[in-house]
């Protein structure tokens, strides 16, 4: 446990470091607002969509920008009470989710309450009992949650607290929320009627991918084609000549080095850093010319890596440079819609799907920033993921989750940030029915020696960070639990004969990974 409260103290400072406001200027898009609720369906709604009191804060923003930074903090007395309003369809109960996060000597001390109308309801906050990921948890509440048709506030405060403070210390963490924040921290509320989760689940399971082949393939290799990455002698970044790469790309050059890595599976980037595509697309282009591509590089890595029965995933970033392409985001004016956002996200996923069909082992098997961003939102995942499936029915969802247990139902697998770590081996009760990971398949993502390029004037300038013998145990032990794991190499974005694309000594610790676990 002593691990996961490091990792704990230093995701509470990352998220702190922005000194917390109470400022007038706030953008229509962090202010209260009334939310709908969906019938048939959870609906998300972000603790700072809540009415704050107290000492309650976040970071304030003039702008509809999405932030990393969106918790509520600065729980302290009895008197610091969100309060969200939210429209119900009719009357009925709602099974409620609170996902919040807090080290374990806080929650286990700590009880909440939430209340609307006549209806209150008492609990304490649930102590992990795992050392992994996820960080954040989600609670959902013993009790159901009566609301009226029509308007409805609801309130959530802490009625018991992990430390008690005396007036002063009170009072000094109030004048510097910046540098000693409380260390409960809220995120989120979720709402859905009892039948309406159990229908949602049903219809997950339904749909969910076949994963064999992904165990039994054991690991796959990842790759940034990003706009952002550096040619081997230097020069223009790949987003500023991104269609001269995409032609002069070579393809034999890149499958003989996956061949020599022994990945089962490719994970290739598109759209990360700008939206640029790699391929025709008749959606994009629909919204703005010049980010597509003529050569269709997609369709032609399916058909090089298949030869050796190697399979191809892409990575989707909703969110990178996506201004480019469709402005803002998040929704302009005095009422910020992110409907035309998810329509095009929507509408992407499907021309993507249908156009490769079953070739493509998944349009989305990575879906970046889903965690911190897009949820943030209250997206439409279902359509996003019937949409994936459209042309696949098997293909593999991940929506990143990052330190949060999985977003919806409908997600396939594990999606989240490795950096450069030793994978996380989670423990299987996450998985189970009720489990922070529910309907989700264990799996990891993390990289050898960087992200995207990592060169400077025809050399390579980040090592591996493990000697060979460390990564053979990471993959042996990984095979052994029957968890894929996908381990990102620097790739050079000028994919051609005349230089490495990966660095060698890369290369040459892969070969010995594929010996070992392989056999070959």
């Amino acid at each position: 446990m002593k691990k996961s409260l490091v990792l704990l103290i230093g995701v509470l400072s990352f998220i702190s470091v922005n000194a917390f406001s109470q400022k007038n200027v706030t953008h229509p898009y962090w202010a209260p607002k009334t939310w709908k609720l969906r019938a048939d369906d959870i609906t998300t709604i972000m603790g700072f969509r809540a009415k704050l009191k107290g000492n309650l804060n976040h970071l304030d923003r003039p702008t509809p920008t999405v932030v990393n930074n969106a918790f509520i903090r600065g729980f302290l007395t009895k008197e610091d009470v969100m309060t969200w309003e939210v429209e119900a369809p009719y009357e009925a109960e709602y099974n409620i989710a609170l996902l919040y996060t807090g080290s374990n000597d806080i929650l286990s001390e700590s009880t909440f309450e939430v209340t609307s109308g006549t209806s209150k309801i008492i609990e304490k906050a649930n102590v992990k009992n795992w050392d992994t990921r996820p960080i954040v948890q989600r609670h959902y509440l013993k009790q159901n949650l009566l609301l009226k048709k029509g308007i409805n506030k609801i309130s959530f405060r802490l009625v018991t607290f992990g430390k008690e403070k005396t007036k002063e210390e009170n009072a000094e963490i109030k004048a510097n929320a910046n540098i000693k924040p409380n260390p409960f921290a809220f995120w989120s509320i979720e709402l859905v009627r009892p039948e309406a989760l159990v229908a949602i689940k049903e219809r997950a399971k339904e749909i969910k991918a076949d994963l064999q082949w992904m165990v039994d393939g054991k690991y796959g290799l990842f790759v940034h084609f990003s706009s952002s990455s550096v040619p081997f002698e230097g020069g223009l970044k790949l987003g500023d000549q991104y269609q001269k790469l995409v032609k002069d790309f070579d393809v034999d050059v890149f499958v003989e080095k996956v061949l020599e890595i022994g990945a089962s599976w490719v994970t290739f980037t598109c759209a990360h850093g700008t939206q640029h595509w790699p391929g025709p697309s008749k959606t994009i282009d629909s919204i703005k010319s010049g980010f597509t591509c003529e050569r269709d590089l997609i369709r032609e890595l399916i058909d090089g890596l298949g030869k050796h029965n190697i399979r191809l995933m892409l990575y989707y970033n909703p969110n990178s440079g996506m201004e480019d392409l469709y402005g803002n985001t998040y929704g302009n004016g005095d009422q910020p819609d992110p409907s035309g956002y998810f329509n095009f996200l929507e509408a992407h996923f499907r021309e993507v799907s249908l156009r490769y069909g079953k070739d493509l082992a998944s349009t989305a098997g990575y879906i970046d920033d889903g965690g911190w961003k897009v949820y943030q939102l209250d997206p439409p995942w279902e359509k996003f993921v019937k949409a994936i499936k459209a042309g696949n029915p098997n293909a593999p969802v991940g929506f990143s989750q990052n330190l949060f247990p999985n977003l919806t139902p409908f997600s396939d697998l594990v999606v989240s940030d490795g950096s450069g770590r030793v994978p996380e081996i989670q423990p299987a009760f996450l998985f189970e029915k009720g489990g922070q990971l529910e309907g989700q398949y264990p799996a990891s993502w993390f990289y050898m020696d960087g992200w995207s390029s990592r060169v400077k004037n025809g050399k390579f300038t980040q090592k591996p960070k493990f000697s060979a013998e460390k990564y053979i145990e990471i993959f042996k032990k990984a095979d052994q639990v029957n968890m894929p794991i996908t381990i990102n190499l620097a790739m050079t974005p000028d994919v051609t004969k005349g230089h490495p694309i990966f660095n060698p000594e890369s290369i040459e610790i892969m070969k010995k990974v594929r010996k070992a676990v392989k056999g070959y």
